[in-house]
């Protein structure tokens, strides 16, 4: 057998390990997901940043950063919640060290790392959201709990979360569907 056979055996061999690896990983996400959406509370998050392909439709999972809070009345205020994603948002891609208050400082170290990191929730300096509890959070999106396999227009995503499990998975959930009333329910 001549060198190249050897090298196409071998690529062969890692390609099959690769999908083996890649299947058992998604086994384990759709594992855990199943979990949090059973056990978890069913809230939902504002969105600061998501990859831009999460907005066309499509069939990759993705992360996505929110902020939440887990005071209903603060995760609940839209006016609040919206301004406070966007602040983050212009500190993105700003030296922390060039910053010169000490919350917007910390809140440019965190936009820094774009890196997803399974159910890391960072709670934001509380200088930075006027004594409000709200946490920077690692979100991950399942495209079938999006309409049309995609993000809209709105920031808000229903996702759900486990606050007594601070390093489990957070993820998307399926959009609430509306009732409607059967013509026979009167009877």
């Amino acid at each position: 057998m001549g060198t190249g056979a050897i090298i196409a055996i071998a690529i062969g061999v890692v390609m099959v390990i690769a999908v083996i690896v890649g299947i058992i990983m998604n086994s384990k996400l759709n594992k855990e997901r199943d979990r949090i959406l059973e056990h978890g509370e069913h809230t939902h998050g504002w969105i600061v940043q998501a990859n831009d392909e999460l907005f066309k439709k499509g069939d990759s999972d993705m992360p996505a950063l929110i902020v939440i809070s887990p005071d209903e009345e603060t995760n609940d205020d839209e006016e609040f919640m919206t301004e406070l994603t966007e602040s983050i948002s212009t500190l993105k891609g700003q030296d922390p060290d060039d910053v010169a208050d000490a919350g917007e400082a910390k809140v440019a170290e965190l936009m820094a790392d774009e890196s997803y990191v399974e159910g890391r929730r960072d709670k934001l300096p509380k200088s930075f959201t006027d004594g409000k509890k709200v946490y920077l959070v690692h979100v991950y999106v399942f495209r079938e709990h999006l309409k049309n396999k995609r993000l809209g227009s709105s920031s808000k995503l229903p996702c759900t979360i486990i606050w007594d499990e601070p390093e489990s998975l957070v993820c998307s959930r399926p959009m609430a569907k509306k009732k409607r009333k059967r013509e026979d329910d009167d009877e």
